[in-house]
């Protein structure tokens, strides 16, 4: 399967915040066939495993780097894979605003990993190594990110999935 060739940007309305960035994206599963996808950014990245660590979003330079990696297939594991972009600031802080208010039960049928809500660490902003700051991430917040893995599992709601 083809790469898609773009991410687009839909505009919706004049007033308000700023529209949220579509992505076009190839959805991998193992023993699946790659799927192509779109998704507003708020939903797409509930759909990229790993994209959390220990349920905390990655800081704005961080989730650049991610975006602009293309992502992965993921070999035995899930994966996905998109045409490289970068969020300007604004984006970015859109992104922030609309994952602290998405309802995860719009994510059901939307993203693979949309059981626990991201959350935020303002004291790890400036990280700008994933692996350093994805450990600090789960220095301090992996007690709590398994509690609401554990309670998402028991049917209610809470954090992101990933590492």
């Amino acid at each position: 399967m083809t790469q898609p060739d773009h991410t687009s940007t839909t505009r919706r309305g004049s007033m308000g915040p700023s529209p949220m960035r579509t992505v076009t994206y190839i959805r991998h599963a193992p023993f699946a066939e790659p799927e192509i996808r779109s998704a507003e950014l708020a939903v797409f990245v509930y759909d990229i495993p790993y994209v959390g660590a220990c349920g905390i979003f990655p800081p704005y330079p961080l989730i650049n780097r991610l975006f602009e990696s293309g992502g992965a297939e993921g070999g035995m594991g899930p994966g996905a894979t998109w045409p490289p972009f970068f969020l300007n600031e604004t984006e970015y802080d859109d992104l922030v605003a609309a994952i602290e208010r998405l309802d995860l039960t719009s994510l059901q049928e939307k993203a693979r990993f949309g059981r626990v809500a991201f959350s935020f660490d303002k004291e790890l902003e400036t990280e700008t190594d994933w692996d350093t700051w994805a450990q600090k991430a789960c220095d301090r917040h992996r007690k709590a990110w398994y509690q609401k893995l554990q309670h998402a599992q028991a049917g209610s709601k809470g954090g992101a999935d990933g590492p």
